[in-house]
């Protein structure tokens, strides 16, 4: 077989993030707060009351909470109060992408039961993007003109937290009138091969191996256009910050499978590689894409603390930084006429590498990640079981047939978070969905009633840390779909 494929996709994104009309009520509380909770008045400007700015001005034997930049971080939570719906007029993002693929797949027969099968694809994509801002958040740049001499000394907490609130998704006025574009090109031949040998009828026995590739791209928003609020992100040279680079995936696999007319099973064993792998991950206001790589040297812990400038990796010395790898057991049987009965189980280990690095320049992890070393992906479970019965019997000699199904699905714990915080893991859980139905002479028509997750089980698909909050273990959660039912009807012309 050979063929090619093209695709054209041209995608615009418009985007007007704002602080809310009583942002300036809350941003400065969560600063007070931190100093001294009982000195908060949220109803005061600033969040400090009279009585609270002279307890502050009075500390020190007078010479202030903060001492000579007590005047200051007055301020500051002043110009914090001023931010009420600013932000985001309207950005747009415009991206275009073209790419190409020519692949060819064969099958040698080498004996009578011995095949080798070779594919290979080759892969060519280009993505034009265009950004233009519009942002009236006039405070961000005025407290960081403010704030900045102080993040190098003691107080460089608390003015890196007068920034970032004032500045929180890259939300500046500084972008305003800023416009971006770049491109990006990339390449990839991607393949499997597979030998497989039949020592009878029944039973086959394979091994292969597979090359994947998934494509590179832009994030489309603004808070990804630096690192940290305490840089201004029109100033930060170029879109680098927005791009994440191609995953590639190196597969192997062996296995067996036997079938017969009432019996069918197979097992295999699996292992994937995974390089510059592209993890989705909530950086406190969207959900971005970044590469995740390790390093071949000891970091001696640097990808798990809190600085982003340690643990950065020579890129020679960058390796895949994701492995899965596990069994996989399914059967399925026919006891009696009309009726069929299945099972699977898998074993999966899933976990990231030692010593973790971003993309495969080496540069260091992102510190909102430091989890992620040596530990599992988040949703995937180590264990997931699978089973259904159909029974699917003719009604009398009318050609009618019915059909009852029912299927579950068992996972065992994990986690639902990209970071991998632990209140965001995730109970053990099994899915009940059915289906029964009547269908007419060859198929022509049907009518089925189904439900699905018929017990009604709540559990959570992902779960991120909730912006803005004071405690750093309130999360909240995309949930599931409860139960569903419903009537389905089909025909055939």
């Amino acid at each position: 077989m050979i063929g090619g494929f093209y695709a054209n996709e041209k995608l615009e994104t418009r985007d007007n993030l704002r602080f809310g009309s009583q942002y300036g009520a809350f941003a400065p509380c969560r600063i007070v707060n931190a100093v001294n909770p009982a000195l908060a008045s949220p109803s005061s400007t600033g969040c400090l009351s009279a009585g609270g700015r002279a307890v502050l001005q009075a500390a020190n034997g007078g010479a202030g909470a903060f001492g000579a930049a007590t005047p200051l971080i007055f301020a500051g939570l002043d110009n914090l109060s001023q931010i009420n719906d600013r932000g985001t007029v309207l950005d747009v993002y415009k991206q275009k992408s073209q790419n190409f693929a020519v692949f060819t797949h064969n099958i040698f027969h080498v004996t009578d039961k011995l095949d080798l099968t070779l594919g290979l694809r080759y892969t060519d994509e280009t993505k034009d993007f265009n950004a233009a801002f519009s942002n009236d958040n006039t405070m961000c740049p005025t407290q960081r003109a403010l704030f900045t001499p102080l993040l190098g000394g003691p107080l460089a907490g608390l003015a890196g937290g007068l920034i970032g609130l004032s500045c929180q998704g890259n939300s500046t006025a500084e972008l305003d009138g800023v416009t971006l574009s770049d491109s990006r090109s990339e390449s990839e031949f991607t393949g499997t091969a597979i030998l497989s040998y039949k020592p009878t009828d029944d039973l086959l026995l394979y091994g292969s191996y597979s090359r994947g590739y998934k494509a590179g791209g832009f994030n489309l928003d603004r808070s990804a256009l630096t690192t940290s609020t305490l840089v201004n992100p029109a100033t930060a040279g170029s879109t680098g910050n927005l791009q994440f680079d191609p995953e590639t995936v190196d597969a192997f696999e062996i296995g067996a499978k036997y079938s017969s007319r009432e019996f069918t099973l197979s097992v295999a064993a699996f292992r994937q590689q995974f390089d510059n792998f592209q993890l989705n991950t909530f950086n406190g206001s969207v959900f971005l894409v970044q590469n995740i790589n390790a390093c071949s040297d000891d970091l001696n812990g640097a990808d798990r603390d809190a600085s982003a400038a340690t643990g950065a990796c020579a890129p020679d010395n960058v390796k895949y930084g994701v492995v899965a790898q596990g069994v996989e057991l399914e059967a399925s049987i026919n006891p009696i006429n009309y009726v069929n009965v299945s099972m699977g189980l898998t074993y999966t280990d899933t976990s990231y590498e030692n010593n973790l690095v971003g993309k495969d320049s080496g540069a260091a992890l992102d510190p909102a990640l430091r989890l992620l070393p040596g530990d599992n992906l988040s949703n995937a479970p180590e264990i997931t079981a699978t089973a259904s019965l159909s029974y699917t019997p003719p009604l009398g000699n009318s050609g009618l047939t019915g059909l009852f199904y029912i299927n579950a699905r068992t996972t065992s714990d994990y986690n639902t978070g990209s970071d991998l915080l632990y209140g965001k893991e995730q109970d053990g859980f099994t899915l009940v969905n059915a289906r029964i139905g009547i269908r007419g002479p060859d198929d022509a028509w049907s009518i089925e009633g189904w439900a699905q997750n018929l017990f009604n089980v709540d559990y959570s698909q992902v779960a991120f840390n909730t912006p803005f909050v004071a405690s750093q273990q309130t999360y909240s959660a995309f949930l599931a779909e409860p139960r569903t039912y419903g009537i389905t009807l089909r025909g055939r012309f």
